[in-house]
């Protein structure tokens, strides 16, 4: 089998053959409680997943092995109502294939935390309120894999409608709902095959995951202006705060003179990118953190944006460590192979304590579901 990045879940060992990472959680999908207050309605208990006829349909089609995309018909085995229209229903894509993590809800919730409370966007309701009640729902399930199945409930083909839906009747898809936050949040599906045991049928991880500059460890509680500089290194007005800045990014560039990925030595192309971040910091009253050279990396532009967003992270030994956020061919481009058995690495010379701080609260995935 080719060389697939792996993934463990719940004790079982699995290849990550295929991804669909960017579905965006729109307002129309979630939760009524949960909706902007510019938007009116009550909500559709249905996933919009893409098109099924045309150039756009290949990609859906093939990612769920599935071709009867809006073709009315009944399940005379099951005979499970999913969709009306003339006594017919619709098509079960994948039937207990599917699955959620009690892992990736509680991440999310701790990540949403502050938009729960603080709530940059406007919303119809109080969504603080909810958070308690739903953060206990997923606390109380009794299983890490919550499986599910889902079904084909597009618009009539005949009606030349080409907009693939999928929509599920098991309960956790509706606590699954009523947990995402418009706007913010997507979602990824990872395809996947076990390692071992039977390989005929792909597993579907379905997991919510919310946009970077949402998540909690960013906001800061207050900044003066001298801190800020150190934030944005180019617009604070206080010069000693530019100074501090400069300092900062001085020594971390002599620690480390070249980004690992790129061997890129002018330091015009370099970034001075935090470990922990600079938010964080100050959120915990670290200012001595914010400025520590050893809480930096020298990187580029492009990997300096993968390893903050929490795409990428390092070993206490240095060694990479890939997310599963992106896709192969994203891999490929960016020239990372995350299956390479000796992987590209850095040498972490004391920066243990903000490496493990990356890991566990800055990186996308469960450093321990990796393999």
């Amino acid at each position: 089998m080719k060389e697939f990045q792996k993934i463990k879940l719940n004790g079982t060992e699995y290849y990550i053959i295929d991804s669909i990472q960017n579905f965006r959680a729109e307002d129309s999908f979630i939760d009524p409680k949960n909706k902007l207050a510019q938007y009116t309605g009550h909500g559709e208990k249905r996933k919009h997943v893409g098109t099924y006829i045309g150039d756009g349909g290949k990609k859906i089609s093939d990612f769920f092995e599935y071709n009867n995309w809006g073709i009315y018909h009944k399940d005379e085995i099951k005979n499970k109502k999913t969709y009306e229209s003339a006594k017919k229903v619709k098509a079960i894509i994948s039937e207990k294939q599917c699955f959620f993590s009690k892992s990736n809800f509680i991440k999310y919730l701790n990540d949403t935390k502050i938009e729960y409370m603080k709530q940059e966007q406007l919303y119809h309701n109080n969504i603080g309120n909810f958070y308690q009640n739903r953060y206990k729902k997923v606390s109380n399930l009794n299983d890490e894999i919550i499986p599910f199945s889902i079904y084909d409930v597009s618009d009539n083909k005949d009606a030349k409608q080409n907009r693939g839906y999928i929509r599920s009747d098991d309960e956790i898809w509706s606590l699954w709902r009523e947990l995402i936050l418009p706007s913010i949040s997507y979602l990824s599906i990872l395809k996947l095959i076990p390692l071992k045991g039977k390989k005929n049928k792909p597993f579907f991880y379905f997991r919510i995951l919310l946009d970077y500059q949402f998540r909690s460890f960013q906001h800061a509680k207050f900044f003066n202006e001298e801190e800020k500089s150190f934030m944005t290194e180019n617009i604070s007005t206080s010069s000693q705060g530019r100074q501090g800045a400069k300092d900062y990014r001085k020594k971390v560039l002599e620690h480390m003179p070249q980004c690992p990925f790129t061997q890129i030595t002018d330091e015009r192309l370099l970034i001075a990118s935090h470990i922990k971040p600079y938010a964080a910091c100050m959120n915990d009253n670290e200012i001595v953190q914010a400025i520590d050279y050893l809480n930096g990396l020298s990187l580029s532009p492009t990997y300096d944006k993968l390893f903050d967003q929490g795409y990428i992270t390092f070993t206490d030994n240095g060694e990479l460590i890939c997310g599963t956020q992106l896709s192969v061919l994203t891999w490929e481009k960016l020239k990372i192979n995350p299956n390479a058995k000796n992987k590209m690495r850095i040498y972490p010379e004391n920066r243990e304590y903000y490496l493990n701080y990356h890991r566990k609260y800055i990186f996308q995935d469960n450093f321990s579901d990796l393999i």
